[in-house]
């Protein structure tokens, strides 16, 4: 119930062993300083009274157990009793715990009681005055305080009475007449007292709390603070701080209440990683589950009931929302919540609540789950009454038993769309508790089929099967256009592409002319590419529908557009077309051209090279797919992370990916995304050198060594082999790469991969395989001069240019630069200038070759690419001119790159990082990354001695 809100790390708490006294008594020294005054003051002949009042839990006994103590250590008489609820009954039952406890006290020779038992006996158990004989009764508390005194002897006398609130009335009537007395006597009363409501017990304890000589104590909760250094003394863990202030959260200081987490912990030690520290505060400890159920029934009736509405409510802010709760509506509700309200179990005010959320978790976790659920169902009724929201009223719903209430379908179709209406996504609790009631048959479809769209977000082996039993039952078209077309995105999500293609045909037949086809057919085109199999059995299904279709006017133009996107071979053709289909849908329109196209469209938009529109496109869609409430099982974000990192947005690109990734994967059953993004993530690790990572990503999720017939592979097995590649894994990068040029052209001749599989062509080079690698290369290479684009045209040309001779290479290479001169795709440019600059020093052109490293490297940096940018570097300084005479060659600015010297400049000036990143539009890890290079290069360690090391080297620049 209560969460650790920033625990995320794995952690495992150990409760140690601990000086509880130490800790019951921390933050008290206040009132230990009264005490030890009251008792020099005792020793002096002066008596007195210490009232230590409280709510439960606040350390009233802890304080008594001390003044106990040192009494005895002063040699002081303490005679001690502790009030009971199954002894209140039981007259001058206190009274007598108080004589009784002087027999522990080692016997001496001046011992009155001894001589007197029979007096103190007949005192104790014989007939008490009636209540209206003040005389009898003076003379009876006189005669008890005498027998007090004569135990006392010569010695001074502590009397100690815990838990006075639940004394006897008689006992409660001595103290009060021994408060009055005790200044002259050589007597300390000390009295712990809880809150209670207006009763004689309270009016007679009144007497003794505001008594002339009573000092009263008020221990406060344990601060923060102070719970951080028991938390520190007692739990092993990463994080102590934090684990103080989720417990302090949930006892508010509480000290009974902190000790019962801790307990409690100690016996379940070693929870495993990544649990966090819920298990602490989540479920109430055992003992005080015990305590708070005692302490309810010891309260007038119906006090138990009130807290366990309350507690079922959370929070209310009506009384006869509460009793209704209860579903009692007798006089006692009100003196039973008066009385709560009393004990500070509750606090009273506009909002009802427990004093500590941890009480509340108690009395939730003691209530029975058969009442709990009556308790819910309660609750909603009476919340519906009020006007409350729909979203409150069906979190009770949600905690209710199914009775079969159309009122509670309604009730949970009205909360579902609110959420939805507020950019909620997650409104499948509600579905699924409507489906539980159940709805009538007359709902049941919709029911159903707003069910599965809502889980295509967070389960789509379980938005399948609702989707298709909607399907069945659903008989309005366009209804059923909507519910097939969810059902086949939900199989296409888990890789069930015929399926999804068989439904998607079918439906289509069906409902021939319907306003739903464009949708259909929308996706059925996407869906249809796929796999193999499902490209197949697409092409079949089109070929029956077009012949029953003939002669009609069917929306055809979807599968035209995006025949042009999967097969077109020229670059400017295709991108006229992904503008069309963009334009068409609108992004999408709701009858239209529809999701799966404007994805498509947007994916050849970045394939032909058009980075910043296919930016602004896959944007727009994200936004607007969250703005309708669609779900595109996060393909859309592994887009965008592909269109930044060929933009030179590295950091960005990876973040992006590791979103996606960990979405694609948060219901536990991947969907058709966790392969793309995967790829994504590791494409982004390669370039910012984290092939450590990369690795443990693939790994984590049995990726390394997966296979499949599915499109959705084809990133991955890029990824992998450029992956295994650069760890020095040939065979198996070759391995993988080759197989995916083959699925590729299982698949089709997609324009989208021109350039694809560049790598293979310098890891066939590479493993001695020279002919297959120059073949390749000639097949690419005329391959991207057909399709036009300029950047995959430069990936083929720089590639190539590994395999080929010394003098073609560079002509390749210049071309390739060329190409890409003021191209938006910064990432592969920085490849092709430190292609190019390598080429040109080993053809002895050292000046034009390091003009293109410098370049190379700055912009290597500036996209994040520390892989390469630390190469190109490392080329660079090679080419440098050597230092002359002994010694090293002096540093200076003059070598920082033309990025490092902006990012000095600025650090120089005082700018912190983060308003260099905003200053010069880059991101904060590309200025640290620079500085550190900048630092390097001039010998100084840290920003202090920047502007020293500059003006040093001010003359030599010049």
């Amino acid at each position: 119930m209560f969460s650790a809100r920033r625990y995320g790390e794995a952690l495992t708490v150990l409760i140690n062993l601990f000086d509880r006294s130490r800790t019951e008594l921390l933050e008290r020294q206040t009132e230990i300083s009264e005490i030890e005054r009251k008792l020099d003051d005792l020793r002096g002949g002066f008596g007195g009274v210490i009232a230590v009042e409280g709510t439960p839990g606040t350390g009233k006994s802890s304080l008594l157990r001390l003044l106990h103590s040192k009494a005895v250590d002063n040699e002081f008489l303490v005679l001690h009793a502790r009030g009971h609820e199954f002894e209140a009954s039981f007259a001058l039952g206190a009274v007598a715990q108080l004589i009784e406890s002087a027999g522990e006290d080692p016997p001496g020779e001046d011992m009155p009681a001894r001589l007197h038992g029979s007096r103190i006996a007949h005192l104790l158990h014989g007939k008490l005055p009636d209540e209206v004989d003040a005389a009898e009764w003076h003379s009876l508390l006189h005669e008890l305080h005498r027998i007090i005194l004569d135990l006392a002897g010569d010695r001074r006398l502590v009397l100690v009475v815990d838990d006075a609130q639940l004394a006897d009335l008689p006992s409660l009537r001595f103290l009060s007449y021994l408060a009055a007395r005790v200044g002259r006597s050589p007597i300390v009363l000390a009295v712990a007292v809880e809150p209670r409501g207006p009763s004689p017990a309270a009016d007679l304890l009144g007497t003794v709390v505001t008594s002339f000589e009573s000092t009263v104590l008020r221990p406060a909760p344990l601060s923060l603070r102070g719970l951080e250094q028991v938390v520190a003394e007692t739990v092993a863990g990463p994080d102590p701080t934090a684990i103080a202030e989720s417990i302090f959260e949930a006892t508010d200081g509480n000290p009974m209440l902190v000790r019962a987490v801790l307990d409690e912990a100690a016996t379940r030690p070693g929870r495993p990683a990544r649990a966090g520290l819920d298990w602490l505060t989540k479920r109430a400890p055992r003992s005080l589950m015990r305590w708070i159920i005692r302490k309810l029934r010891s309260l007038p009736e119906p006090s138990l009931e009130l807290a366990q509405a309350v507690a079922v409510l959370g929070r209310a802010t009506e009384p006869w929302v509460v009793e209704r709760t209860t579903g009692r509506t007798d006089a006692g509700v009100e003196k039973a919540l008066a009385a709560l309200i009393d004990a500070e179990i509750l606090i009273d005010g506009p909002v009802l609540r427990f004093a500590q959320p941890l009480v509340r978790t108690a009395v939730q976790d003691s209530t029975p789950l058969l009442t709990r659920g009556q308790l819910h169902a309660r609750a909603a009724r009476a919340l519906a009454s009020t006007g409350a929201s729909p979203e409150q009223i069906a979190g009770h719903l949600l905690e209710a038993p199914a009775q079969g209430d159309q009122r509670t379908v309604r009730s949970m179709l009205d909360a579902a769309a609110a959420a939805a209406a507020r950019g909620e996504p997650d409104t499948v609790p509600y579905l699924r508790r409507a489906l539980r009631e159940p709805p009538t048959d007359r709902d049941l479809p919709m029911v159903l089929s707003r069910l599965g769209t809502a889980e295509l977000s967070v389960d789509h082996e379980a938005a399948a099967g609702h989707l298709r039993e909607a399907l069945e039952h659903t008989s309005d078209p366009d209804a059923r256009g909507a519910v097939a077309r969810d059902l086949a995105w939900a199989l296409a999500a888990g890789s069930r592409f015929e399926e999804a293609v068989t439904v998607l045909a079918d439906t289509i037949v069906e409902l021939r002319m319907a306003d739903a086809v464009a949708d259909l057919d929308d996706a059925l085109s996407w869906i249809g590419g796929l796999s193999p199999g499902a490209r197949d059995l697409r092409r079949q299904r089109l070929a029956q529908i077009r012949e029953q279709e003939a002669g009609t006017n069917s929306h055809r133009s979807v599968h035209v557009l995006l025949e042009q996107l999967w097969n077109g071979t020229d670059a400017t053709r295709m991108a006229d077309s992904a503008d069309d289909v963009l334009r068409q849908a609108g992004l999408p329109a709701e009858n239209g051209v529809g999701w799966g196209a404007a994805l498509t469209a947007t994916c050849s938009l970045a394939a032909c090279d058009r980075l910043p529109e296919a930016r602004r496109a896959i944007r727009t869609l994200i936004d607007e797919s969250r703005r309708r409430g669609v779900h595109l099982f996060h393909l859309d974000h592994c887009l965008q992370a592909y269109v930044e990192l060929q933009l030179g947005q590295v950091s960005a690109a990876a973040g992006l990916a590791a979103t996606a990734l960990e979405a694609s994967e948060s219901a536990g059953r991947p969907t058709i995304a966790q392969p793309i993004a995967a790829a994504a993530l590791v494409e982004a690790l390669i370039e910012q050198g984290d092939l450590e990572r990369a690795t443990a990503e693939l790994s984590a999720r049995e990726l390394l060594d997966a296979e499949s017939d599915t499109s959705a592979h084809l990133p991955l097995l890029r990824a992998r082999g450029r992956l295994r590649l650069a760890l020095g894994q040939t065979d198996a990068g070759v391995a993988d790469l080759v197989r995916g040029r083959g699925l590729d052209a299982e698949l089709g001749p997609a324009a989208g991969s021109v350039g694809m599989w560049a790598p293979i062509i310098t890891a066939l080079h590479r493993s001695g395989r020279v002919r297959d690698a120059r073949e390749l290369g000639e097949e690419e290479l005329a391959r991207a001069y057909a399709f036009g684009a300029a950047r995959p045209l430069a990936v083929v040309l720089r590639t190539l240019a590994s395999t080929a001779a010394p003098d073609r290479a560079l002509l390749l290479l210049e071309e390739a630069v060329d190409l890409l001169d003021g191209s938006p795709a910064l990432l592969e440019r920085a490849r092709t200038l430190y292609a190019h600059g390598r080429g040109l020093g080993k053809a002895g052109k050292t000046s034009t070759a390091r003009e293109q490293l410098r370049l190379a490297v700055e912009l290597a940096g500036d996209c994040g690419a520390y892989r390469l940018h630390s190469r190109a570097r490392e080329e660079l300084l090679s080419l440098e001119a050597p230092a002359r005479g002994p010694g090293r060659r002096k540093r200076s600015p003059s070598t920082l790159t033309p990025s490092e010297e902006r990012v000095v400049a600025l650090a120089a000036e005082g700018l912190s990082n983060r308003v260099i990143a905003q200053t010069l539009f880059v991101t904060v890890k590309t200025v640290e990354w620079h500085l550190t290079q900048a630092y390097r290069k001039l010998g100084i360690v840290s920003r202090e001695n920047l502007s020293r090391a500059l003006a040093a080297s001010t003359p030599e620049r010049r």
